[in-house]
């Protein structure tokens, strides 16, 4: 649980990252899952949900959002806000920056209700 929580809660330090990145963080986290597993003999569903944060990276901030609406809240407000964050963090131009806040207005909105 606390690689799990340390992976998330330190997605602020990321600067940036591409489609590789996600890619090479989620095979890192499997790889970690799949040693930990073998050492302890029980599986680390800690560790599933750390990958399943960093693969929303693959999806655009309109799909993530409806993705809490339609299933459900896997993650905190504060993970999510970082996840948008992270998102924009390579665009910094004022439209994406007004689009950024909006969606914040709406994860805000989203887990008022639920």
């Amino acid at each position: 649980a606390v690689v799990s929580t340390q992976s998330t809660g330190n997605a602020c330090n990321i600067t940036e990252i591409n489609g590789a990145g996600i890619k090479k963080m989620s095979r890192n986290i499997l790889a970690l899952q799949q040693n930990l597993t073998n050492i302890t003999l029980t599986c680390e569903l800690e560790l599933e949900r750390a990958r399943f944060y960093y693969e929303l990276l693959y999806l655009k901030p309109e799909e993530i959002l409806r993705g809490i609406v339609e299933q459900e809240k896997r993650f905190t407000k504060r993970e999510y806000t970082e996840l948008l964050n992270l998102y924009f963090r390579p665009h910094k131009s004022k439209k994406s920056t007004k689009e950024l806040e909006r969606y914040k207005k709406q994860l805000d909105e989203i887990v008022n209700l639920q």
